[in-house]
């Protein structure tokens, strides 16, 4: 949780509050400088499959430490950039580090902590450090901005990655042994049986030979396009186009983190309790609602904060989903290099998705943006949820 708070939080929720700061002092395009989440994506997509196959092999230890190291000093070059391909590397090698430590780590230490029952609610408590993280963090980072500027704040945030993620690596992160596996089960034997032997699968290679998958995989890219433009340019929004102040801009920050804190328990525990399906059909409603009410607050500007609350309720979709949905729907077995493929094409949905908003945004302004955003969303998970149905209800006939 304390990883998900600080190093990762760092790497990944602070970002978008720097945008309005450096466009404005290098007189960069929103569009171009959107480009960093682009290639930072490509970079973790790329990437992913290969970190997958380290799992396992390479002392858990060491890759978290590559990638808490990566993470903060990719993070604190930032101060030191001053064209746009600068940028863009730094970020490809903080990204880089931030998947090695969460989002391929995270779930790999969490699935040999908790093989059986209520792996998605310990998915949900160990994601949620970063909303605990945000909560401070969102208005720290405005305040410092503010007062600092964006290469000051590069340096200190960078340098807080460093300190605390480091020793919590060293002296915390290790696998268990065998008599300390935690295995919450409240089903007879049998049913426990039953349950895991349904959730063995048939393998990687199995799975990628499934059309069913690649429809998955393909859906989960198109959501990863909204997903991208709310995460990354709510704050340029709030800013540029309703030009709210920066202490509101921190209080919906902080509105979002503590409901991104229960979005990510009770994701967690929804998985655990309805199964990937109807947990993800929950997020297509809640994400609807977000861009809605952006497109609302143009008019009422108090709507916001329900974008700040749907969106963070929203938060399993994309942090615990994954996860638990890569061996929930397509198997334990091999269950981090399917996480790793699905993680690829969900990453190059998201490096597209910052930049064609720039895009939209620096010909069409705001509201065309989001309307686009909204037919992504619909695209995106009818060929999730149809493709979960079908691919179910062909390993039950199997």
């Amino acid at each position: 949780m304390i990883m998900q708070a600080i190093p990762f939080g760092v790497a990944q929720n602070i970002q978008p509050l720097f945008i309005p700061y450096v466009t404005s002092k290098f007189g960069f395009s929103l569009a171009s400088f959107s480009l960093i989440f682009t290639f930072g994506a490509i970079a973790s997509a790329i990437c992913s499959p290969f970190l997958g196959k380290l799992y396992g092999k390479v002392n858990i230890k060491f890759l978290f430490l590559i990638g808490v190291i990566l993470s903060s000093l990719g993070f604190m070059g930032f101060s030191f950039a001053r064209k746009l391909y600068q940028f863009d590397i730094l970020s490809a090698v903080s990204q880089v580090g931030c998947i090695m430590f969460s989002g391929l780590g995270v779930p790999f230490i969490i699935s040999h902590w908790f093989p059986n029952n209520g792996k998605g609610k310990a998915l949900g408590i160990a994601f949620s450090g970063g909303s605990i993280g945000n909560v401070f963090l969102q208005p720290i980072t405005s305040h410092l901005l503010a007062a600092s500027g964006p290469s000051t704040s590069y340096i200190i945030f960078g340098l807080l990655s460093l300190i605390v993620g480091i020793p919590l690596v060293i002296f915390f992160i290790r696998l268990p042994r065998d008599q300390e596996v935690i295995n919450p089960s409240h089903t007879s034997n049998a049913q426990e049986n039953t349950t895991i032997k349904g959730y063995e699968g048939t393998g990687a290679e199995a799975v990628r030979k499934n059309i069913y998958f690649w429809l998955f995989s393909i859906g989960y890219a198109i959501i990863a396009i909204p997903i991208a433009a709310l995460s990354t340019q709510y704050a340029t929004y709030f800013k540029s186009a309703l030009n709210l102040q920066p202490s509101l801009i921190g209080i919906l920050g902080s509105t979002f983190a503590l409901f991104c804190l229960l979005g990510n328990v009770v994701g967690g525990t929804l998985f655990d309790k309805l199964g990937s399906l109807k947990t993800m059909a929950i997020s297509a409603i809640l994400i609807i609602i977000a861009i809605v009410s952006l497109l609302l607050s143009a008019h009422f500007h108090y709507i916001s904060f329900l974008f700040s609350i749907s969106y963070g309720l929203n938060v399993y979709s994309y942090m615990s989903g994954p996860a638990f949905m890569s061996s929930d729907v397509f198997g334990r077995k091999e269950s981090s290099v399917t996480l790793g493929t699905i993680s690829l094409l969900f990453a190059l949905g998201f490096a597209f998705g910052s930049s064609l908003f720039g895009l939209i945004v620096d010909h069409f302004q705001f509201t065309v943006a989001w309307i686009t955003m909204l037919i992504c969303v619909v695209i995106g998970y009818a060929l999730l949820l149809i493709s979960i149905m079908k691919y179910k209800k062909q390993t039950l006939h199997t």
